[in-house]
């Protein structure tokens, strides 16, 4: 499965419904859950590229997520959705990247989600170029060279998507195990070296640089 993955928490079971249904027709993936423990055991179990949440909800309220997130140092953006007023200032002190009510358009919706997964990538394009002909889709998770898509395996891609975001910057091993990883796994640092060889042979290994302190770079396009 290769896509922007969400997971929504929401207790409205029929509010849940409709805007899972919603966001699947413009090609999300949607996980949904209905109190906060819920959430915080699939987020534990899973890796996701965005949170939508509300606030008021069973079990752990989504200000409490929003601390235990920041906690934990979960790079993760955050879209609280809810219809308690006067929450948005709270919510963006608990730590949530935006910010709707319910009451918004669901147009609006969409371009808010679209607008903090471009901003996840430090990017205003559905496509981010590494080379002169090889392009990232950021929303499909797909490489294409010369506008021919390129098979890569699944977590060789995940690695390839973290360091995208992260291009420019060096990646230690650890960090790109905490991020590509779910936090039930095992450690999985040995296999990242497997993949980083597999994606220098797929993108080039003058497109990959390393240090042996540091970790892994992405070099950005033009550099």
């Amino acid at each position: 499965m290769r896509g922007i993955k969400i997971l929504f928490l929401e207790d409205d079971l029929l509010y849940q419904e409709t805007i899972k249904d919603l966001l699947e027709e413009e090609r999300f993936y949607i996980d949904t859950c209905c109190n906060g423990e819920e959430f915080l055991d699939k987020v534990f179990n899973h890796i996701y590229d965005l949170y939508i949440l509300d606030i008021n909800v069973p079990h752990i309220d989504g200000y409490e997520i929003l601390k235990i997130l920041n906690k934990y140092e979960d790079q993760t953006m955050r879209l609280v959705l809810t219809s308690i007023p006067n929450s948005a200032i709270k919510s963006f002190k608990s730590g949530c990247d935006g910010f709707l009510n319910k009451t918004t358009d669901i147009d609006e919706l969409i371009l808010r989600i679209k607008s903090l997964i471009k901003r996840s990538y430090r990017t205003y394009q559905h496509s981010i170029f590494l080379t002169e002909t090889l392009r990232y889709n950021i929303f499909n998770k797909e490489l294409y060279l010369k506008n021919i898509l390129v098979p890569i395996e699944t977590k060789t891609l995940d690695i390839l998507d973290y360091l995208i975001k992260k291009r420019g910057d060096f990646v230690s091993k650890e960090e790109l195990e905490k991020n590509v990883y779910p936090s039930n796994s095992e450690s999985k640092l040995d296999v990242i070296r497997y993949h980083i060889w597999n994606l220098r042979k797929i993108v080039g290994a003058d497109l990959i640089s390393s240090q042996k302190n540091r970790g892994y770079k992405l070099k950005p396009k033009g550099i």
